[in-house]
């Protein structure tokens, strides 16, 4: 609290200041000023001393303003901590805590896009108190981000990060009378109808020769995931010690990350392998990888992937030749699905793949249309020779007990 007085154009003007911050709430406080011209108060007087009873006057208004702030802060520790407060909470407590998310389950990685999701998507949200957020400011966020234009993908995302750091508050009890996130009830689906991008046989090998024949620079590196299915920073880091031409086998145990420009350890945390095929051993001798030194990288450096344009790029050259436009990690899939389709087990493809589960795989399946390759080859409706079935006796025991036979006959 604060009273200050000056004199301008021989008057004399006071400004009373009450100032409150929450020692409960981070970021809560409350702050209100009251300025005027002091009545019954002359320049010469106020040069002097302001008289006591003028002082007395201010004190007054010092503490009613101090009641005001004292009220406004009390209602807002009662509300709770505020949204962005809450999101730096979060962060500090439970994203920047390595050993907390592996206990919890949650990849780094996936913490870091949930923080950036909600800091992108909820910013509105920043200076409310978290109590204050209900389903309805949920259902305005989505229909504004459906205006925009964003993906269901995205909507799913801000849902699935808005509840994980909401519920974590309510855990915490720093979000007071409430006990749902305000996600619930609301009903957001990441399938889309349309068929997913994917390049049969046919295309794969065009993509290969056409880029071969143009001598276009990111040819080895679309073969090399063609034919091992690794992401995109798995390739980036992929080093000629990574190798085993004895064994026939690439091991994998480290990517690189675009975002932070760094190599870490695999999505899982773990390593794997993949063996290496004729074709593929073929291609790791033409580009000198027996020769180059263990530390060398065996793919180019080229910028444009450094600085995440390889989807971009490949859509373009997809176009270019005349085929299903697709992006740098569809590879992977092509990969996944021409394997299935050539009945290598969804377990074998599970583990090279480097999935977490079964139910990821499902994606890889349906598009490869394994499950009902053949399904349709009895169907004969329009033979001239149709088949018809009966039955031969072929014994009686005499107890009723009748042995048959059956025969396929044709009209």
């Amino acid at each position: 609290m604060s009273i200050k007085t000056w004199i301008e154009n021989d008057k004399v003007f006071y400004q009373v200041v009450a100032e409150k911050k929450s020692c409960v709430v981070k970021g809560v406080r409350s702050t209100k000023r009251l300025r005027g011209i002091l009545e019954g108060v002359t320049a010469e007087q106020a040069q002097i001393a302001i008289p006591e009873d003028a002082m007395r006057k201010l004190r007054k208004m010092e503490l009613k303003l101090y009641a005001q702030v004292e009220l406004v802060v009390s209602k807002q520790e009662g509300a709770g901590i505020t949204w962005k407060n809450l999101i730096d909470r979060w962060e500090n407590e439970v994203l920047c805590d390595r050993e907390l998310l592996a206990f919890i389950g949650l990849h780094p990685r996936t913490a870091d896009g949930y923080l950036r999701t909600l800091l992108d998507h909820t910013d509105g949200w920043f200076n409310r108190p978290a109590s204050d957020v209900t389903s309805v400011d949920f259902e305005v966020l989505i229909m504004q981000m459906k205006k925009i234009g964003y993906s269901l993908g995205t909507i799913y995302n801000v849902k699935t990060a808005v509840n994980s750091c909401y519920k974590w508050g309510i855990k915490k009890r720093l979000i007071p009378n409430v006990t749902v996130s305000p996600t619930y009830g609301c009903t957001i689906s990441r399938k889309n109808a349309r068929r997913p991008e994917i390049l049969n046989f046919t295309e794969i090998c065009k993509l290969l020769d056409e880029a071969k024949k143009r001598n276009h620079e990111w040819y080895p590196i679309w073969k090399l995931v063609l034919y091992t299915g690794l992401r995109s920073g798995e390739a980036y880091a992929l080093k000629a010690k990574d190798i085993e031409f004895e064994e026939k086998r690439i091991i994998l145990d480290t990517k690189f990350n675009f975002r932070t420009k760094k190599e870490e350890q695999l999505k899982d945390c773990e390593w794997r392998q993949v063996p290496i095929n004729e074709e593929l051993m073929n291609f790791l001798i033409e580009l000198g990888v027996k020769e180059m030194p263990s530390n060398d990288y065996i793919l180019p450096k080229l910028r444009s992937w450094r600085q995440g344009e390889a989807a971009k790029i490949l859509r373009q050259f997809c176009e270019d030749i005349g085929i299903n436009s697709i992006c740098f990690h569809t590879l992977r899939a092509c990969w996944a699905t021409q394997l299935l389709r050539n009945g290598v087990a969804q377990s074998k493809v599970l583990i090279m793949g480097g999935w977490a589960d079964l139910e990821t795989m499902q994606v890889y399946l349906r598009r490869a249309g394994v499950e009902i390759i053949g399904a349709t080859d009895s169907l004969q409706f329009e033979r001239k020779e149709r088949p018809g079935r009966i039955f031969k006796l072929l014994a009686n025991n005499g107890n009723n007990d009748l042995s048959y036979e059956e025969e396929e006959i044709f009209d």
